[in-house]
Order: C-alpha cells, then structure tokens, then sequence
C-alpha cells in the first residue's frame, strides 16, 4: 500500500461477515479520497479513507493493534455478533427474547427507537457539533450528567453485548485468527496438551470496538496469559496449580501410611466396610474393647467434659454392680516407620514452600513482561509540597535533572477526599430518585421539591415508619439538598497537594528515577538532605521526595487516598475486634450443631466459610485504604484467619480428645466431610452463578433503564483475598490433619485442581472484572501464611504421634479382684434400654486407670515440644507410650520445636527488611526493561482519580475531563462522553451563580504526549 502507513495504525478493523479481510473505512468519504478535517481546537487533522471494499494486499502490513489516530472508521456492531462466539447464555436470551413472558419490553424497543429518530432533536450539550440538528439522536453521545436524568428505553440486546464486550475479558483477534473457523474441542485439547501452548493474545479494553475481539476462553487459554487479568490474578492460579501438585507429591510419599492404616494390621477388614471409602488408610480407630477402670470417671450424659472424665460413649456401666468398663483403643499406630513418613513430607513441604518462593518470583517476572501496563512507567510521590500544584514545574523538574526524562502524564492528588465521596453520594441520590420516578419525569429541583412534598403529606403513621428504615423520594430529596449545600461549600476551597502520580515515556526513565530518588520513607518525611546521591535530585532546591512504585491505576483508591495513620488504626482495631468476636459465636454455634451430627458441623462451617466474606467485606468498607492492594491484604488477613479457625482449629478443641479416632463424631470423620463440601457443594454452587443467572435473566428484562439494565450484567463480585483464603483453607485443613488422614493429601490436590479450573471458567464468563492488583496478596501469603502453615503441620503432626492411642488410658500391673468374671454392660449413651455387651475377665487380665495422654489438655497444663521428656503434674509421656513411639516423638517434637523456631525468624527477618526500609530504598527491578514507549502500550492507561459507584455501570471521574486524552482510560462507554461522569461539571454547575470558570478543589491531570506523537 502506497498510502500514508505511517497512519495505518489508525482506525483499522476486520469485518466480521466471515471472509476475514481488513479494511480501512469511512463513513463519509469514497476510496483514495483526503479529507481535511478541524479538531476541537481549530488545528487541522488529515483523514485517509480508503474504499471499505477494497482490502489489503498482503497480511504483512497489518498492525498489530488499531490505535486511535486520526484515521476514521466505522465502530463494530457488538449487536451483530457471530453467534458462534457468543456465550452459550446470551443464545439463549437472544432466542427468547421476543417472548412476553421473558422479556415483557418485547417489541416496545424498536417502536421508541423509531419514535426517538422522528421526535427527538441534538442534545444540548452537542448541538455545536451537530448545528442542523440531522444527527440520530441514537448516535449522539451524552456528556452532561443533570442534562441526561432522562430515562432511555432500555434494550436488551444491548445489555448482552455490554456484558460480552465490557464486563467479560476479551483479547484482539490476530489477523492470522480472523478468517479461521474453530476446531472442535478434541483436536484444540490436543492442541493444548500435545502441541505448543504459548500463544500470545493481547487484551482488548473494554468496550474494544475499533478491532475485532474474542472472549478468552476458559479451557483454552494458555496460563501465561492469565497475567493478563492482573499480575496478582497471575500469580494466584500460578500458586494454585503448584500446590495442587505439591499436595499430590507429598501424597505419593505417604503412601506407605495409607497403605498401613488400610491394613488388617491396624483395622481389620470387618470394620472397614463400616467406613467412608474415602477415609480408608486413614487413622479411624473402630477396633476397640471395653476394660475395667474403677477410678475412672464417667460423665452420665453429654455435657461439658472437665479434666479426668470420659465422655459418656467412651463409658459403659453394669447395672448390677454399679462398676464401671472405659473403651481402649486396640488399633497400633506407633511403628517408627510411620512417623518417619510423616516427617519426611514435612521436609519436603518445607523445602517446596521455600522453592515455591522462588517460582513465584519467576511467575510475577514473566507476568510483568508479558503484559505491560502503567505501572511499569510510572512513580508516586507521597510527601510533595502543599502548593506544588503546576504539572508544568514536575515535568521540568525530572526532564532537567533526570537525564532528560519525559513525563508523559502527570496526575496532582489533593487532598479532596471529603468533597469526592460528597459528590458521589449526590450522583447515586439522583440516580435513586430517578429510578423511583416514572421514566421521563422531571429531575428540576423544584420538581423534586414537589414530588417529595407530594409523597410525604400523603404518608400514613405506618408509612412513616417505614420511611426510616426504607427511605423514600423525600428522605433522599432532603438529603440531597444537604450534599448540594456541601458541594457548594467544599468546592470553593483550595486543597493542599498531597500525591504526585508520573508516568513516564519509557521504562527506563521509570527506573532511573525510582533508583536516583529512592531514600528511606523516614529520612524523606523528615527532609533528610543527605539523604540524597546529588543535591539536584532535591525538588526546589530544598525537599527529599518520597518516591517509590505506582500502583496500577484502577487499584488506587481516590476516595481513600489521604486518610490519616491515626484514622486507619482505630478502623482495623475496630474492625478485628469484630472478627474476633465473630470467631468466638460461629465457633460455638458449630459446637452446638457437632453435638447434633458431625455431617450437619461440616456444612455449617461451609456455610458460614461462605457467608463470613461477605461481612469481612462489610468490616473492611468501614476502613480507608489508599489502594486496592492494601484492602485486600486487610480482608484476607481476616478471612484467613476466620477460616483456619473454623476448619480446622475448631475441630479440635470441641471434639474430645477419646473421640478422635472414633469413626462417628471423630476428627477424621469431620475432615472427610469437610472435604466433601469444598469440592462437591462450594464448587457446585460457584459455577451454578445463581444470583448473576437470576439478575441476567430475570431483573435485567425487567429494567426501567438501560443503566439499571447494564448493571445487572456487571458480573458477580469477588474479591481476590476471598479466593486466596478459600486455597489457603483447604490447604490448612490438609496439612492439620495429615499425620492421622494421610489420604487428605489426595483430596486437598484434587480440591485445588478443580478450583483452578473453576475459577479459571468464572473469571472469564461470570465474575466481575476486579482492580489489576499487584503482588501483594502473594507476597503476605508467601511470607506469612504459607510459611506460619508449615510450621503449624509439623508441631500437629508431632502432637499426634505423640497422641497414639487416644484413649487416656494405663494398664495397671493387675486386676482387681472384684472386675474378675462375667459382666452384662450398657454403654452410658444408650442407657439401659440398650443392647447389653458380655464382657469376661479373668486374674491374668489387667485393670486400667485414667492418664492424660494429651499435651494440650487444658486442665493438665500446656507442655511443648511434645516429646517424651515434657512431663508434668498431671502429664507422664513414658506411662502410655511405646519404644517405637518414643523415638519418633523424640526427633518429631524437638524438629517441629526447630522449624517453628526458623519461621519465626523468618518473620523477624521480614520484618526487619521492612524496618531498614525506613532508612534506605528498598526498590528493585522485576524483570527485564522491554523498550516500548508508554505511548505505543496498546492498553494503556493514566492515573485519573475515579471512584466506582453500584448504582453506575462505569466509574464517575473526581477531575477536569476536558484535556485528558481518551485513550488514557481504561473503559469506555459507548453511548455518553466522559464528561457524563466528570463531578468537577457537578460542582461547576452548582457554582454557576459565582461565575467560578474551574473549581479550584479537584485533581489535575495533564497528558505531555511525546514530539514523535505530535
């Protein structure tokens, strides 16, 4: 092509009428012709508009990704998609959606479409674009938030295309793909698992709609390409492959233990048919015996069970000589071999968790160059000068004494906070009174004034109540009026500069920036002048800035940004003063449901591992945290927390320590359940998606707006710290358990494997897009949580053999006399309706006596480590324990005493790196520098303070929209303007009687493209 290629970057698209050619077209213009056209600002730009019928001479000049130039095009059609790359859901919706009952708006779309061509004239806020007024109203976009309270007729068409082309994931179709017809499933998982599987895509911004694009397949799609979603989303499904094969592996090495557990010699095989198949080769104990004990005491009901007392179905009694017979465990688990697996996997847990580290690291490199984003430019100034509000100064500041660093978008962050959330709330107030209004009604305050006097003379004694607890139009009217007169006050006020957001053209500007600037947070809050390399890094002369790596733009929280350290400490003391309390009542409801059925205690705690996010996420809205990296590092670290306990800690402590090898009511038992749960019924319901299915298909078509209509189709919402714990979970219930389930290897892998694939599937068709989150999350796991799990397993594994046989226990050297002959016993917790046991003792026999055999008996006192050597009053190791089970107690305990030592360590060594980073930069490189302009980064995008509303399908933007270039977002809506969610046009507005030509209080952002791009 002879034309100008240097614009060939410009408007491209490939049609999608299945001949795959790509073409370059125009609207207005026929082929080869040159149009002159005039910008905003008067300057002239040139369009070349070559014929749409005439495609490409050769693949080879293709772009590889349509940016916006000046060339024109026409937008893709998402209403005309290939139904073969629609999901199986919309199908069926566009199948049904002519019927009354599915969609009672059926036929009443097209007739006000036709009604709004032929009635409706140009927008006010574009009829200087449009002076004759000869443009559909259908294809101007709105920009003005107060001119556009107006309901339109919803569409549900629409609807399934926004949730297609913007809520779900979807990647650029390469031109080599366009034109290919899809293979069937067997020869593309051939493909997958035979073949290379590194094909790179390139995400689409949402709303993509100058390329063709194609949703990511769930199945299909590489796992590198997984970083796509955000490096934190990466490194998740990279830690939950690897452990699902961990898992597995330390399984292989406990074969040995299963296969002994599942021997007669441990259980004879009578009483394994009596057992889940699951929970052979496990430590079930059903072979026991009842023997005399005339010391020990028999609690006669279920109750509280103190120090010294057998639970009553331990316990059995002869009702004519009141004596008393305690079961013994006859099962042998104290072969040194055992114990010596069980230590093996421990090591080698160990060891993988370490490696794990390692790969991580690895992952988060090649996530990182995969996909380049903002963050890979850009630098956050967190203790700027009050007034340094001029992005013209920081750009010259960094071009002048960084060697020549171009500052491509500068973002000044005041400290607005307030006067942000305020506007907000204004937003979602009209929204709300607009959605109880009929479609079309007046949103004139003066109106609202009426409407809202109107409704409230009416109200009755019992609809005044109501109102407290539902609010009506006059309540949010009320409240509306307060937020303008706060608006109107905040406005006028001039905020202090409290972050500077830079991005910079390359990265290697990014980087010699962090590297040349980077002091200590400590010396930078005090101005520490020495602190720096060169004085001409000291800004004006005189202030040490404190500069480190941005977040991704959409984690950063404005509305939170500048909340005090004060603040933020009495939040997260409230906020865990709460979860602790909430341990405490969920711990003691499943208490009281574990008396009833152990089956019925495990789906209780998978109900409230469930329920108990959603008020994490409640608590945590409660605290401000200035990116989305930090809050969800507090609500995982609550989660994690809540679920250990109740999955595993619980267990433990309310079932008693004579019942845990019991086959009903024992530990083993509840685990099993436990794991049955998690992969059957959690797995079942997440890709059954009940609520995101129920808003699709029956709120959406039920929609008074297209806004109302959109954001049912926003996807169901998760939260990365939930997914995390969720992993974590299982993978604590494994490793808790492992010494007396070694099977709960196997089921903890084929738990993970199934969640990979699962989430794998809801991410890409079901889920709500989540922030770009960084590493963070997999850093806390790694360095706290993984490595505090290890050291957990190995001090419960050791506490276990030490354990055997669980039945607290001690012959004597005799049998009194009295014990001597034939009984007829009844077990305590049948009575003596019961079945009667014989029982026959003769002088050779011995009797028993009560001895506490568990390390952790409240009532006995706490000893650790648990080995042989730790007695006490109440507590003689070496009265129950055998040889073999001496040994490995021995090395078991005094290893765990040494592992958990290393972890502590390893926190005091976190700890201290975060400590010394107070005093001098902590700032590395990950990865190599890839050498691609910020400007050429095909999904690019700038720090533009926004604020995400649930009453609004897109974010409202907290600055002057006006001069910020469109590619700079990372959404895009295609039927209103970003000045539709521009609040500083809000605060104008309510300002216009000041004659104010900018409020003063909002951010600023100024885009600095480079001279190639001018």
């Amino acid at each position: 092509m002879d034309g100008p290629e240097s614009l060939m970057k410009g408007k491209l698209f490939q049609s999608q009428n299945g001949e795959g050619e790509w073409h370059v077209t125009d609207r207005l213009s026929d082929a080869g012709s040159q149009q002159n056209d005039k910008t905003e600002n008067g300057t002239s730009k040139d369009t070349f508009v070559v014929n749409p019928t005439k495609s490409m001479d050769s693949s080879d000049d293709l772009p590889e990704r349509p940016t916006s130039l000046s060339l024109s095009a026409a937008p893709i059609d998402f209403l005309k998609d290939d139904v073969r790359d629609m999901t199986f859901a919309r199908r069926i919706a566009l199948s049904l959606i002519d019927k009354k009952w599915y969609n009672p708006k059926a036929g009443e779309t097209k007739e006000k479409e036709g009604e709004d061509k032929t009635n409706d004239g140009p927008s006010p806020s574009n009829g200087a674009d449009d002076p004759e007024g000869k443009k559909e109203a259908s294809t101007i976009k709105a920009c003005d938030f107060d001119d556009e309270m107006h309901c339109r007729q919803p569409n549900l068409e629409k609807a399934w295309a926004y949730f297609e082309h913007v809520a779900l994931y979807r990647y650029l179709v390469p031109p080599d793909e366009g034109n290919k017809q899809k293979k069937n499933i067997c020869v593309r998982a051939f493909r997958k698992l035979f073949m290379k599987g590194n094909k790179k895509f390139e995400k689409a911004e949402p709303g993509e709609d100058d390329a063709p694009t194609r949703l990511y397949s769930p199945i299909f799609t590489p796992h590198k390409q997984l970083g796509d979603f955000g490096l934190g989303i990466g490194l998740y499904f990279s830690t939950l492959r690897a452990f699902a094969i961990i898992t597995f592996v330390a399984g292989l090495f406990s074969i040995y233990n299963i296969m002994y557990f599942a021997s007669d010699d441990y259980l004879p095989y009578e009483y394994q048919e009596k057992i889940p198949t699951l929970t052979i080769g496990s430590a079930i104990c059903m072979k026991t015996s009842y023997v005399p004990c005339d010391t020990c005491d028999c609690l006669p009901s279920e109750g509280n069970i103190e120090f010294g007392q057998f639970p009553p179905d331990r316990c059995a009694i002869d009702p004519n000589t009141n004596q008393t017979f305690v079961l013994r465990n006859d099962c042998d688990a104290t072969p040194w071999q055992l114990g010596a697996v069980n230590f093996g996997s421990v090591i080698f847990l160990l060891v993988a968790t370490m490696l794990l580290g390692r790969y991580l690291k690895h992952q988060e490199v090649q996530f990182d160059e995969d996909e380049q984003t903002a963050q890979d430019y850009s630098v956050k100034i967190s203790n700027p000068p009050p007034d340094a509000k001029d992005p013209d100064e920081w750009k010259r500041f960094f071009q002048e004494n960084c060697d020549g660093a171009h500052v491509t978008v500068c973002t000044i962050a005041v400290d607005n906070d307030f006067l942000v959330r305020t506007l907000v709330e204004r937003r979602e107030r009209l929204r709300t009174i607009a959605n109880m209004q009929e479609p079309g009604s007046s949103m004139n305050m003066l109106d609202l004034a009426r409407v809202a006097a109107q409704e409230e003379r009416k109200r009755n004694f019992w609809q005044r109540l109501l109102a407290m607890v539902a609010p009506g139009i006059p309540e949010h009217f009320s409240r509306l009026v307060a937020l303008n007169a706060k608006v109107e006050g905040l406005a006028q006020l001039d905020f202090p500069v409290t972050n500077i957001f830079l991005t910079f053209e390359t990265e290697k500007d990014q980087r010699n920036v962090l590297t040349s600037l980077s002091v200590g947070s400590l010396k930078a809050d005090r101005n520490d002048t020495k602190a720096v390399s060169d004085p001409k890094y000291l800004f004006r002369g005189k202030h040490v800035l404190n500069v480190s790596e941005a977040d991704e733009p959409n984690t950063v929280r404005w509305q939170d940004l500048n909340a005090g350290a004060w603040q933020k400490f009495k939040e997260r003391a409230f906020t865990m003063i709460c979860t602790i309390v909430a341990i405490v009542l969920v711990a003691f409801l499943i208490d009281v449901v574990n008396n009833v059925s152990s089956i019925g205690a495990a789906f209780t705690i998978s109900i409230f591992n469930t329920a108990f996010p959603m008020f994490a996420k409640i608590l945590t809205g409660f605290e401000a945290h200035p990116s989305e990296g930090q809050k969800q590092t507090s609500l995982y670290f609550k989660i994690a927390v809540f679920r250990w306990v109740s999955t595993a800690v619980i267990f433990q402590i309310i079932t008693p320590f004579t019942r845990s090898l019991m086959d009903e009511g024992g530990l083993i038992t509840q685990v099993y359940a436990l794991f049955f749960a998690d992969i059957v019924t959690t797995n079942a319901l997440q890709l059954a998606d009940v609520m995101g299915h129920l808003k699709r298909h029956i709120l959406a078509p039920r929609a008074a707006t297209q806004d109302a209509m959109n954001l049912n189709f926003q996807g169901t919402e998760y939260e990365l710290a939930e997914r995390y714990t969720d992993m974590t979970k299982i993978l604590f219930l494994c490793l808790w358990y492992c010494s007396i389930y070694p099977g709960s290897f196997f089921l903890c892998s084929f738990s993970l494997g199934i969640k990979y694939f699962v989430d794998r599937f809801c991410l890409m068709r079901s889920w709500k897009k989540a922030p770009q989150l960084g590493a963070k999350i997999s850093l806390f796991s790694r360095r706290y949580f993984f490595t505090m799990a290890i050291g957990v397993m190995a001090i419960i594994s050791s506490y276990y053999w030490s354990g055997f046989p669980f039945d607290n226990l001690c012959p004597n050297d005799s049998i009194n006399s009295t014990y001597e002959g034939s009984f007829t016993i009844f077990p305590l917790d049948q009575g003596n309706d019961g079945t009667g046991i014989n029982v026959t003792f003769t002088p050779s026999d011995v009797d028993y006596r009560f001895c506490n055999q568990n390390f952790m008996e409240p009532g006995s006192g706490f000893t650790f480590p648990f080995v042989p050597t730790s007695t006490s009053e109440n507590t003689n190791p070496l009265e129950w324990m055998t040889d073999d089970q001496i040994t490995t107690t021995t090395y078991f305990g005094w290893a765990a005493l040494g592992i958990a030592g290393v972890v502590v360590l390893r926190f005091f060594y976190g700890w201290f790196g975060m400590f010394m980073s107070l005093f001098k930069s902590s700032y590395s490189a990950v990865g190599d520098d890839q050498n691609i302009p910020f400007s050429k980064v095909a999904s690019r995008s700038a720090y533009i303070p926004q604020v995400a509303s649930p009453l609004f399908a897109y974010p409202l933007v907290a600055c002057n929209t006006d001069k910020i270039d469109e590619e700079l977002y990372d959404w895009e809506d295609s039927d209103r303007d970003y000045r539709y969610y521009d609040l500083s046009k809000d605060a104008k507005k309510l300002l216009s009687g000041l004659n104010v030509e900018e409020p003063p209080g909002f951010s600023v952002v100024r885009h600095y493209p480079p001279p190639s791009e001018n």
